[in-house]
């Protein structure tokens, strides 16, 4: 019977590492949810594989605490669950990065300027068909631009001019690391 147990800890105990590599590798990040089952799960599948694989092991635990001792005992199997329960990585408290972009626009700055430090933000480069001169160089008003990504803050750019309508209406294609402006028909 010993031989049969150690094999099917040993199982759980693979399929605890398995279910571990597949929970923490994937892409994204885990919500306190999810973290949460992943906890519990984590915890009885060692617990089992430790009740499994070493049979009656005993565990004592005794904590000194103000007002008396706080003491745990019990089998191996209930050792790796405590174990895993109080060690399991605690879910980090840094502010959630926030969707977009925004920036200050100095008054006077130029489009070209501002377009092309968009885009740098971004990584990317630009290239403008059909603009002229002029368009490249009209001034903009001091603004707080924001906008989901740097494509859609550059969209915005020619609504900001100090003299209205100095940029013929364009679009903006993202390519690659590459910001096309195109002025429309």
């Amino acid at each position: 019977m010993e031989h049969e147990q150690f094999w099917v800890g040993l199982g759980f105990a693979a399929a605890f590492v398995l279910f571990l590599m597949l929970a923490f590798l994937r892409e994204g990040t885990l919500n306190s949810g999810q973290r949460l089952i992943l906890r519990i799960l984590s915890a009885i599948c060692g617990a089992l594989s430790g009740a499994l694989i070493s049979g009656s092991a005993l565990f004592n635990m005794t904590e000194n605490v103000p007002g008396g001792k706080i003491t745990v005992s019990g089998v191996a199997g209930f050792a790796v669950f405590m174990i895993i329960w109080f060690t399991f990585p605690r879910e980090s408290k840094r502010p959630e990065p926030v969707d977009g972009i925004s920036t200050s626009i100095l008054a006077g700055s130029t489009f070209q300027a501002v377009a092309d430090e968009l885009a740098e933000a971004d990584e990317c480069v630009l290239q403008y068909e059909g603009f002229r001169d002029n368009e490249l160089a009209a001034t903009l008003r001091a603004w707080k631009l924001s906008g989901a990504n740097a494509g859609k803050c550059i969209e915005l750019l020619g609504s900001i001019t100090q003299v209205p309508n100095a940029v013929r209406t364009y679009r903006v294609k993202k390519e690659s690391s590459k910001y096309r402006l195109i002025i429309n028909g």
